[in-house]
């Protein structure tokens, strides 16, 4: 476990949304795609918001200028464009962890294909955090692991240091006494879109 640091700070967490994606396995851009009354990038950054964290990076990259026009309220984010997005996640987590507040000790990891994630699931991990002075924090769902991924500034230059299509999951083996796993009552933590698939049960998850 690290060494403790001072509790008389409240530490503040940043938020990196990854939306950078070629949506290759969609066919189109998963980003875009309607939910709701608005589209699945805007509902995620609509609950991120809620959850009133330090700041929010946004990674762009496929699709970013179109991306950057069906958002309302971009001035509110810090927007880093990653021009490498093609080699995969790796190079989104670089250009997020890069952009993140120097005064931040942490950053909440968060893909921009997440829309039903509670703002509450995210002051839960950020409490944990705070509690247990972990280097990684981990949400699970009835004893399964999903994301966002908390990481502690002190693991910022291994995850920036991966390469291809690999995510911040490639050190947590050289981490084990470093990680903290929390419990949520928040089944958004497991939904993302992949495929057409996913997108089907996404849209009957909101009608339902």
């Amino acid at each position: 476990m690290p060494a403790t640091k001072p509790a008389a700070k409240l530490q503040p967490v940043s938020a990196v949304i990854l939306a950078a994606g070629t949506s290759s396995r969609m066919g189109q851009a998963k980003q875009l795609l309607p939910l709701g009354r608005s589209i699945v990038l805007a509902q995620t950054l609509a609950l991120v918001q809620a959850a009133a964290l330090h700041e929010i990076i946004l990674v762009l990259g496929a699709s970013a200028d179109t991306i950057r026009s069906q958002l309302s309220s971009p001035q509110e984010l810090k927007i880093a464009v990653n021009p490498a997005y093609q080699q995969g996640i790796a190079s989104s987590l670089r250009a997020g962890l890069s952009a993140v507040d120097p005064n931040s000790d942490a950053a909440l990891i968060i893909l921009g294909d997440q829309p039903f994630i509670r703002p509450q699931t995210l002051h839960r991990i950020v409490e944990e955090y705070r509690r247990s002075q972990a280097q990684i924090v981990i949400p699970t769902h009835q004893g399964q692991r999903g994301n966002p991924v908390l990481l502690d500034r002190s693991v910022f230059p291994e995850v920036m240091a991966l390469e291809g299509d690999v995510g911040s999951r490639a050190i947590f083996a050289r981490h084990l006494d470093g990680i903290v796993n929390v419990e949520v009552e928040d089944s958004g933590i497991l939904l993302d879109l992949d495929n057409p698939a996913d997108y089907e049960r996404l849209k009957a998850k909101v009608k339902g």
